[in-house]
């Protein structure tokens, strides 16, 4: 069996039917990124774009051919993802999240055809590297019309074309005639591709071939990552002076913080240093701390064998490690109260609710003595519930409310700097204050079909262009 052969479904669906579908899809993605994108203005483009990547997908797992099963896990994550760029306005939203569907798409596809024991694999992919680039693109293409050896389909599809293109042409030239709504939609789409330049004419076979490649990689890609635990354990001695040094450090760390956990505002006021100063310095070295514990802990959960004195010494600094991001949430609630809420004291107030989730299962799976795939993989669908949670907030808006609700009595402390560079999601919030939202997307974006996004183009309509600043063009 040649290596296109290989690379090509055939439990359950028809070899002929999947080879055209991956073409058709590889020849519709080059085409909407070379003319239908923009690189700086997401919408309804840019969502056909990732439904339309996600098809072959979609298809080898209707047709159980996908080996991976946690790669259906992870496609309804996706879905909200993609919702979401297309509702919201926020910077994690428009200049982030595109950029992490493309990478979770492309990923899928590449860990699809790999039989795997944990959700964590499906997004850890493992690439061979030997695996000819070039030679089973032409084997492909080779295996398409081999598929047919008497070329009776192709010939029927040229007579086919020949009957269709010369009626079809008639009646379009009627139509035209017929309605001068529809004359001046076909004289925008000829004048569309007679605007387009050769360079990206000449780019689309380039990208064709690379999502083609992908399709056919993703499938030749097999791989057997079966879990095997790590049966050598660390060395207790070891082990023990590095954890027992860290319990030493954290516990005198902790001594300071207790103060303050149970004094307050008294604590802060004893010792003469403003709140704002008190509450600014150490949420963000805190909540590193806490990522460096979960990290070690990781490590050494890769070769835990239940040692009593290991289980004991991480259990307590995960416990400390508690205590310091109680310590890091509390002032992080401290500066909000102080200086009001931004975007980014919301993410890092939720990266430590994130943080904190993962010590108390981690405090438990260490008790119980989990594996460390079941960890790991239990952690990274945390972490995708938790990511979704974020990109489905309406962040800016709530950042707007928190702001204004808080210095509703002095409106003169307002941020005003801050909540003009919010996007147009907090316009609902700030319509009555004298404030104009920095809009850097073009006017007319709305008329656009490509361009069309759901969420912005219904506030616009909704609220018009008066609280808004044309930074377009800046």
């Amino acid at each position: 069996m040649n290596e296109a052969s290989q690379s090509i479904p055939s439990r359950g669906s028809s070899p002929l039917f999947f080879s055209w579908l991956i073409i058709a899809v590889s020849c519709l993605l080059a085409l909407f990124e070379m003319l239908f994108l923009s690189p700086h203005l997401k919408g309804l483009g840019n969502i056909l774009f990732y439904l339309l990547a996600l098809i072959p997908l979609c298809y080898l797992a209707l047709s159980h051919q996908i080996h991976n099963r946690y790669t259906v896990w992870i496609l309804p994550f996706l879905g909200i993802w993609i919702f979401n760029i297309f509702i919201y306005n926020n910077t994690l939203t428009q200049s982030f999240l595109p950029f992490i569907v493309m990478s979770v798409i492309v990923i899928l596809y590449l860990t699809s055809m790999h039989n795997v024991d944990g959700l964590h694999q499906a997004l850890l992919p493992k690439v061979d590297f030997s695996l000819p680039f070039l030679s089973y693109i032409g084997n492909f293409f080779a295996h398409i019309f081999s598929l047919n050896v008497n070329l009776s389909v192709y010939k029927r599809i040229a007579i086919a074309l020949l009957i269709t293109l010369p009626f079809a042409g008639v009646f379009l030239m009627l139509f035209i005639d017929a309605d001068i709504k529809f004359h001046l939609a076909i004289n925008q789409l000829t004048r569309f591709f007679t605007l387009l330049n050769f360079n990206q004419l000449a780019q689309i076979p380039f990208f064709f071939l690379c999502y083609l490649s992908l399709f056919l990689y993703s499938y030749f890609n097999h791989a057997q990552r079966l879990v095997t635990e790590n049966k050598n354990a660390f060395d207790p001695l070891i082990v023990g002076i590095f954890l027992g040094t860290l319990n030493l450090l954290f516990s005198l760390f902790l001594l300071f913080q207790v103060a303050y956990l149970f004094g307050g505002e008294a604590y802060i006021r004893e010792s003469n240093i403003p709140p704002a100063m008190f509450a600014r310095e150490g949420f963000f070295q805190l909540a590193l701390i806490m990522s460096l514990v979960i990290l070690i802990f990781l490590s050494i959960m890769r070769r835990y064998q239940g040692e009593r004195s290991i289980k004991l010494l991480m259990s307590f600094l995960m416990v400390q490690t508690l205590i310091i991001g109680i310590t890091a949430l509390k002032k992080m609630y401290l500066y909000q109260d102080l200086l009001g809420a931004t975007t980014l004291r919301y993410y890092v107030e939720w990266f430590e609710y994130f943080l904190i989730a993962v010590l108390v299962v981690g405090i438990v799976f260490t008790l119980i003595h989990r594996s460390f795939h079941e960890t790991l993989s239990t952690v990274t669908a945390m972490g995708l519930v938790a990511f979704s949670l974020v990109t489905s907030l309406n962040i800016d808006a709530m950042v707007a409310s928190s702001h204004v609700k808080k210095f509703s009595q002095t409106p003169s402390s307002l941020d005003t700097l801050m909540l003009s560079r919010l996007s147009i999601d907090a316009l609902p919030v700030i319509e009555n204050l004298p404030i104009k939202l920095e809009a850097n997307f073009f006017t007319n974006s709305c008329d656009s079909l490509m361009q069309y996004h759901l969420g912005r183009c219904q506030l616009i309509q909704r609220y018009g262009y008066t609280h808004l600043r044309d930074t377009s063009h800046h």
